[in-house]
This record gives structure tokens, C-alpha cells and sequence, in this order.
């Protein structure tokens, strides 16, 4: 065995144990289709693997397994900001906090996640100039929180960043800074702290509705719990100091506090319903709007629908505006197209080579095998002396990558995604696999016009999705790539990354897909995160669009004949997708794609029932 394979087979048990998962899949390697669901992948020793490149792999490693032992994502989803700029600070402190709590207990994964945050302070734009950007003054508030949770000194790398913020952040957020060591082993608590400091820093308009809720609820729940407590310690001292003086007998305080309420039958059920809803963390539903119990719509609609808009993305630019962002796309790419390409090549060898002629030989009609010319000339009827040419499997498939446009993919994730759909689709276009790029957004914060609209008409209770959707056409299946390679451009319009309402994305995608005339369809959806639209979650329960997804998600795996997969980008979403995939980093997006759809390609479509293409089809009709 190698040195490389010890050290692979060393890290992904320390992996396991830091998780705490005696049995969590972990692997070490590029992204690969054939992994399982909920599975860890860590990035390989670059050779040559000196000591510094065998320490940045380990931070690695560590990253992820202290994120999977010590990282909630309800808890986190439910007190993210709605906002840009105060999501970006609140996602990276979280990580921060995660990371600090394995940093203070062992210096080992203390000097490896160092080593992580030296190679990307390094190569970070922020140390280099760029330091009056918002994203800068978010880097610099996550190194002090560093130096709070775990009380090490920044390295030397950091001092231009913290040269130019420090003074300025202390000054502003010195209370939530000295406090902030004490609240990192509970996220609940950490995420209030972050709150009070997003306040601090000017950005508590940018926390949201939903999020100011769940803290609201939180402090509600904890002063009950106070006060509860207050009531029962003087009943309890009570009670105590009697039976110490023999005044009640042993079980005398039990018999009335344990006396149950008799409630009438039908209520006593209801009651008894609710406590199991309660336990199962089922929220209260509406009616169902439609007869079918399979239709992924039954508990959810939209207020309105007049302000919805899909558009294609050269109509939502000039010319001249559409070839600059393209051109921004190229340079800031340019240090990864080799790397992408090469994956790309390695799927179109694969495709390629499934494009060989193959034959059905030993056949008694088609055309004639010239091997079996002897065979034929000794005995002119020998059966089984023919052979036919068989069809590639994949030549009639269409691809649609569905990429989610929210403002938390802002940066270098939506640049590596367009990146990544751009090969990909030049790729599969010679290969002629048809390939459409769809994106999805929200076309106004905080619902915008169809949030006004609810609050003319009353702000009725349970409206239903009261967001603006914005569903983007980069590049249908139908057009050549060489016209639509300008639109990808767009992704990186800034004002254009809003909320994300993924449930109707997702039905959006398969619509599109389901009047194609390919007999093979695959949807292949890249996202950050859960479904998040502020003006939504406010007026409805928390779950609303999360439940949604997961309807719409389970109708299309069971009811129809497209192929669905997911690749989640530092976000699990294999509680979503039976096919699914998580990687650590945008830098892995590449390979995952197209692994993923190398594997399907050497797969077999999946077989539908015709009662499942029935209910598609009336579906569909609607």
C-alpha cells in the first residue's frame, strides 16, 4: 500500500470519528455518480503531497466533519436572513462557529483548519486590494469571530484585511464579539447573537420577516420556560419540607397535579390528533384544492399569478450589456476552463464511444455477416448467418439544467455554474444530446408587487406564495449553442441573484420537459439551498415551500418517465432527491455534473407504468 493510500484510508476514519458517524459513507476522490445518498467527499492529496498540501487536505476533511456533527440546517434555515449581504455574513459565521468548536478542543484540527484559511487568504481577492467591498468587511468579521471562538491569533496572511476593518468592527459590534465564545456551542442562541450584530452593522433591515418570527418565538418560549420554572421551584420546596416533617404521605403531592382533564370524546380525539401531529413535526395543512392525492399541488397555491414572468435572457439585457457580461464570464473563468474541459472531454470520449456501431449477430434475417461468408458458401441454408446494427441509446435524450439564480449563489458559485453549463452543453451538443439551461429567481425582494397586492385585497390569512417568480430561458434544447453562449453572461448580473421559490421552478423545468418529443428526458437542478421567499414564509407556516419541493419532487421520481438528480452546492439535498449529490465547494461542481451524467448515460432509461403516463398526461393538461 502506498504512502497516498494509507494517508486516504487514515483520513476518512479521523472524518468518520470527528462526524460522529461510526458508518457515514466518506470518500477521497474526484466526484464520482456511483456514490450513496448522504455521502461525504473529500478532495484528494494534490501531489506532489508535501506537508503543506497533506495539512490543507485534512482542514478539508475536518471542514465537513465538524459542519456534519455540530451543524443544524432547520435551525440554520430558520433564522437566515432574507437579505444578500447579511445571508453571506450570517452563512459564514455560522461555518466559523462549527469549525471553532473541533478547533478548541484539539490543536491538530486546529492547525489544519489554519492551513485551509492561509491557502484561501493567499489567493483571496480580498487580501488584494479589494477591501471596500461589503465582502470584504464579511471575511475580516469572520476572522475575529475566529479568534473569539478559539482564541488563536490570526495568521499573517489575514493582517491586510483585518488592518483595514478591525478597529471599525470592534467599535461597532463589541458586545456581540466578547460574548460570542459563550454562545458557539448553541446554535440557536449563536444565530440570536448574530442577529443583534447584524443590527449593529446597519444590516438588520436585510434579516426578514421569518426570521425576526422564529426569534420572536424562540425569546417567547424561553421566558415561559423562566417563568414556569419560577412558578413550580416554591410548589416543589413546599412539598418538600412537609415530607421531610411527615405532614403528607409519599405519594400525596402526585394524586391532584396528576389528575387528568376529562374532555368530551370528540375533542379528547382532536386532542389526541394534534399531539400526534405534534410529535411527527407535521404543521397544521389547508384543505386540499385538488381531488387527486398525488398532485404535488394539493396543499399549496399562489396568491396571484399576474406578476410571474418567464422570460428568454436576451430580453432581459441589450446586446451590449449581454457581450460585456460574457466577456466577464471568460476572464474570471479563465483559470478554471482547462479544468472543466478536460472533465467535459473525458464525458464525450464516454459518449462518443457509445456511438460505435453495434451489432446483433447469429440472426436469420437483416444483412448478410461477411465472417459467415464460408459458412454461407458450404451451406447455402445455414440459418443465423446475418446481423443487424443496433441504435445508441442515448442519441434521442434531451438534458435540461435547472441552476438556482437566489442571491446566496452570489460570487464565485454562480460563476462556476455557468461555467460548468456552458461546457457541458457545447459538450453534449456535439455528442447531439439536445441540452436546455433554465434558471429561477424572484423578480423584487420581499415579495414585491404580489405582496401589495395581498395586503389591497385585506392580507387575508394563508395566501399562499405571494412572491414575484422569475423563471429565465439561457438556452432552450432547441437552439445551437453558439447563439445562446452570450445569455449565460447573465448570471452574473448581480441584481438579478433574489429569493428562490424552487417547487415551481422544479414543475416549471418538467413541464418543459414533458412536451418534448425525446424519449429520454433528464433534469438535472443545482442549488445552495432550501426554498426561501420572505413575503411567503411570513404569511404562511414555516414548511410552506420546503413541503412543496418535497411533494413536487416525490410526484415527479414516482409519476413520470424524466430523470431527476440534484447536485447540492455545501447544502444536503439528499433529504430531497433520491438521486442526489453533495459537494463541499463550487470548485467541484464540474466533476460532479459530469459524473452524474456519465452514469445515467450508461444506465438504462427508467420504465413507467402506462397508469403513471395517464396521470402525467392529465396532469399536464390542466
Amino acid at each position: 500500500m502506498s504512502g497516498e493510500q494509507r494517508f486516504e484510508r487514515t483520513l476518512i476514519q479521523v472524518t468518520r470519528a470527528l462526524a460522529g458517524e461510526k458508518n457515514l459513507p466518506v470518500y477521497c476522490g474526484p466526484p464520482r455518480a456511483d456514490l450513496p445518498v448522504k455521502s461525504l467527499l473529500i478532495a484528494p492529496l494534490p501531489l506532489p503531497g508535501g506537508p503543506r498540501e497533506r495539512a490543507r487536505t485534512r482542514g478539508l476533511a475536518d471542514r465537513l466533519a465538524l459542519r456534519r456533527a455540530h451543524f443544524d440546517p432547520g435551525t440554520h434555515a430558520r433564522f437566515r436572513p432574507s437579505g444578500a449581504r447579511a445571508r453571506e455574513l450570517y452563512d459564514v459565521l455560522e461555518d466559523m462557529r462549527s469549525h471553532a468548536l473541533g478547533a478548541r478542543v484539539m490543536t491538530g484540527i486546529a492547525r489544519n483548519l489554519e492551513a485551509v484559511l492561509v491557502d484561501q487568504l493567499e489567493h483571496d481577492v480580498y487580501t488584494r486590494g479589494q477591501l471596500e467591498r461589503h465582502s470584504g468587511m464579511v471575511h475580516a468579521l469572520a476572522l475575529l469571530a475566529r479568534e473569539r471562538l478559539t482564541g488563536l491569533p490570526s495568521p499573517p496572511a489575514a493582517a491586510p484585511l483585518l488592518q483595514r476593518w478591525r478597529s471599525e468592527l470592534e467599535t461597532r459590534a463589541a458586545a456581540e464579539l466578547s460574548v460570542l465564545a459563550e454562545a458557539g456551542s448553541d446554535q440557536t442562541r449563536y444565530a440570536q447573537l448574530l442577529h443583534k450584530m447584524l443590527r449593529r452593522l446597519d444590516l438588520g433591515a436585510e434579516i426578514g420577516t421569518a426570521a425576526q418570527r422564529a426569534e420572536q418565538a424562540n425569546e417567547s418560549s424561553v421566558n415561559a420556560e423562566r417563568k414556569r420554572k419560577k412558578t413550580e421551584a416554591p410548589a416543589s420546596s413546599i412539598l418538600q419540607i412537609k415530607r421531610q416533617a411527615g405532614e403528607l404521605e409519599q405519594d400525596d403531592d402526585v394524586v391532584e397535579a396528576k389528575a387528568p382533564i376529562e374532555l368530551p370524546d370528540d375533542k379528547a380525539k382532536d386532542g389526541e390528533r394534534a399531539e400526534e401531529r405534534a410529535r411527527a413535526g407535521e404543521r397544521m395543512q389547508r384543505a386540499q384544492f385538488h381531488d387527486d392525492p398525488d398532485d404535488p399541488n394539493r396543499n399549496y397555491r399562489a396568491y396571484t399569478r399576474a406578476h410571474d414572468l418567464t422570460v428568454d435572457a436576451e430580453r432581459l439585457a441589450d446586446e451590449v450589456e449581454l457581450q460585456r457580461l460574457r466577456e466577464v464570464l471568460d476572464r474570471e473563468s479563465r483559470p478554471l476552463q482547462a479544468t472543466v474541459a478536460r472533465l467535459a472531454n473525458r464525458l464525450e470520449r464516454l459518449l462518443l464511444s457509445r456511438q460505435l456501431r453495434r451489432w446483433r449477430f447469429d440472426l436469420e434475417e437483416g444483412v448478410l455477416d461477411a465472417a459467415r461468408l464460408t459458412r454461407v458458401i458450404i451451406d447455402p441454408l445455414m440459418p443465423l448467418s446475418f446481423k443487424e446494427e443496433q441504435e445508441t441509446d442515448f442519441r434521442d435524450t434531451v438534458v435540461s439544467v435547472l441552476i438556482d439564480n437566489s442571491g446566496s449563489m452570489r460570487g464565485r458559485p454562480i460563476m462556476l455554474a455557468a461555467l460548468c453549463a456552458d461546457v457541458l452543453a457545447r459538450t453534449l451538443e456535439r455528442c447531439g444530446v439536445k441540452v436546455e439551461i433554465l434558471g429561477f429567481t424572484t423578480q423584487a425582494w420581499k415579495g414585491g408587487a404580489a405582496r401589495n397586492d395581498w395586503l389591497a385585497g385585506g392580507a387575508p390569512p394563508s395566501p399562499g406564495r405571494l412572491g414575484e417568480l422569475l423563471h429565465i430561458v439561457y438556452k432552450s434544447a432547441d437552439s445551437p449553442w453558439r447563439r445562446a453562449r452570450r445569455n449565460l453572461g447573465l448570471m452574473l448580473r448581480e441584481e438579478l441573484l433574489k429569493e428562490n421559490i424552487d417547487g415551481e421552478a422544479l414543475m416549471w423545468a418538467h413541464d418543459r420537459l414533458e412536451r418534448r418529443s425525446e424519449s429520454r428526458r433528464i433534469l438535472m437542478v443545482i442549488s445552495d439551498g432550501v426554498p426561501l421567499d420572505e413575503a411567503t414564509l411570513s404569511a404562511n407556516p414555516g414548511s410552506y415551500l420546503e413541503q412543496h419541493l418535497r411533494n413536487v419532487v416525490r410526484w415527479i421520481e414516482k409519476h413520470t418517465r424524466i430523470e431527476l438528480l440534484a447536485i447540492g452546492i455545501g447544502h444536503d439535498v439528499s433529504d430531497f432527491y433520491q438521486r442526489a449529490l453533495t459537494i463541499a465547494g463550487a470548485e467541484q461542481l464540474g466533476a460532479a455534473m459530469t459524473t452524474q451524467l456519465a452514469r445515467l448515460f450508461e444506465q438504462q432509461p427508467a420504465k413507467v407504468s402506462a397508469k403513471r403516463r395517464a396521470q402525467t398526461r392529465r396532469r399536464s393538461s390542466r
